[in-house]
């Protein structure tokens, strides 16, 4: 039983790290990608960001499923979604789980926006040199 339990720990441990480098780079990683990608479809700098405009949520719409996978199968690997069903056929009714996807996504958004306001100010070509 102790060799079950550890083993389901040590996978929903994997899993978490997995949920939090994903969410990370669904916020840095696929922007990027997705403008890159762009930059070597078109030449022309309206095309290109209105491309961006609208690619870049897309990109993000059609990989999301993954990031929810990866949350359901931690609660399952972690027990919760059985603890959830018992408690349901136990009462009757059922609550909304959550996991940790939701309290991931909002610091790896904080994570992206401060490294952005740093390559932004400190790193780049054109950071504004009037601000600082």
């Amino acid at each position: 039983m102790t060799g079950v339990a550890t083993r389901e720990r040590v996978a929903g441990g994997f899993v978490l790290i997995v949920l939090v480098l994903a969410c990370t780079a669904w916020w840095i990683g696929l922007p990027a990608l997705t403008l890159w990608a762009l930059g070597h479809a078109t030449n022309d700098g309206p095309t290109h960001f209105v491309a961006g405009v609208v690619g870049v949520p897309m990109a993000m719409v059609a990989t999301a499923p993954i990031l929810i996978w990866l949350n359901g199968l931690y609660l399952s690997l972690t027990g919760v979604l059985a603890r959830a069903e018992a408690d349901e056929d136990e009462t009757g009714w059922s609550r909304r789980l959550r996991g940790p996807l939701e309290p991931i996504m909002f610091v790896s958004l904080a994570v992206a926006f401060i490294a952005l306001c740093i390559w932004f100010f400190f790193v780049a070509d054109t950071a504004p040199t009037s601000i600082l």
